[in-house]
């Protein structure tokens, strides 16, 4: 039996699952919607540095824009919007900034657009097409990008991925193909959903497990740390998100063959690493859930996504661990889309703080 688990429910009658099955869909308006992403380009493109702001998913997509942007030739680097504000680099008018904001309720992110707004440097808003920001309280001059209508899940995916595909448009744009190419990632996205039936195999597999560990390198350890916060928020259990030479400097010590290992990699320099570090967690009696386009290491369940390249590669491979992440709320019998607000004693000491 599951811990905590009440009675098994079904992933589709939650919120969280339709969002998931919405993201093709979306991606592909996504492609050729007319938000003012030459705008966002030019600003951007034209700022001595750029300055990647969000917090919780947000900050993932963050990080996954300061990659997009170095790749165009942007000296660009991700933040927390809290450390931006609490403790501010030293930044002037000739800077700029992509603030991720989807629902624009959270503290930090609007108290980040103040302070750029302070110095009038140039800022790019990615939020929801029904953002609690107004155009009005915005600084003067910010381009606006809209992602999708507001989440109705406390586990947010779609704005995710659309987060970061507006992102690689805006690189793009910076730079032809330096990201690849932009319109195989929906029907990449639509094959990583085809993969429901194993992913749901392996949350019945998993569910008991003591711990659940995401390993990624390069560019694919921000899809560890995203695993992560979509497990801990829909199914509420113990998962930890590494960086794979992290996890192999210190928290390995801690692995027990009654923990599972889910792995994101692709073919680039962190790869031999990668199936190092798989061997290492098999070797003592971990189970192991690959997620790549490359082959797995013997033993591992294989979780073939396509090659988008190593870029694009975060917007399509953290699908299956949504669809885990979904599935593992059902089989625990929890409500994976209410944040644990069904939890009297949670809800009040959540009360008291104010994101």
């Amino acid at each position: 039996m599951g811990r905590g688990r009440v009675s098994a429910r079904r992933i589709q009658d939650y919120r969280l699952y339709e969002a998931i099955q919405r993201q093709p869909a979306e991606l592909t308006r996504l492609l050729t919607a007319s938000e003012p992403i030459d705008l966002a380009a030019d600003a951007l493109n034209a700022a001595r540095r750029v300055f990647c702001i969000g917090i919780g998913t947000s900050w993932h997509a963050a990080t996954v824009a300061a990659d997009l942007l170095a790749r165009a030739g942007i000296d660009a680097r991700a933040w927390s919007s809290a450390d931006f504000v609490q403790y501010t680099p030293a930044f002037t008018r000739d800077d700029a900034a992509i603030v991720f904001a989807h629902t624009g309720t959270k503290q930090y992110s609007r108290a980040a657009i103040e302070v750029l707004g302070r110095k009038r440097s140039s800022v790019i808003l990615v939020t929801s097409t029904e953002s609690a920001v107004e155009a009005g309280s915005l600084p003067i001059g910010t381009t606006v990008l809209r992602t999708v209508p507001r989440e109705q899940s406390a586990m947010f995916t779609v704005s995710h991925t659309a987060a970061m595909f507006l992102t690689a448009r805006i690189a793009d744009t910076i730079s032809r193909t330096c990201v690849g190419d932009l319109e195989a990632v929906p029907y990449a996205v639509e094959a990583a959903l085809g993969l429901e039936g194993d992913v749901e195999a392996l949350a019945h597999q998993w569910h008991a497990k003591r711990t659940l560990i995401a390993l990624g390198a390069g560019p694919h350890e921000v899809s560890a740390h995203e695993a992560a916060i979509k497990i801990a928020e829909a199914a509420r259990r113990p998962v930890r998100g590494y960086a794979v030479e992290q996890f192999l400097h210190g928290p390995q010590v801690q692995v027990r063959e009654s923990d599972a290992v889910l792995v994101f990699t692709g073919a680039g320099g962190g790869l031999e690493r990668t199936r190092e570090a798989v061997t290492f967690v098999r070797t003592l009696g971990c189970e192991v859930a690959w997620v790549a386009p490359v082959e797995a290491p013997e033993g591992a369940m294989h979780l073939r996504v396509p090659d988008v390249g190593e870029a694009l590669a975060p917007i399509v491979e953290i699908v299956p661990a949504q669809l885990l992440a979904g599935h593992l709320a059902a089989i625990e019998g929890v409500d994976g889309d209410n944040f644990r607000r069904d939890d009297p004693a949670f809800g009040a000491a959540r009360a008291a703080i104010d994101l």
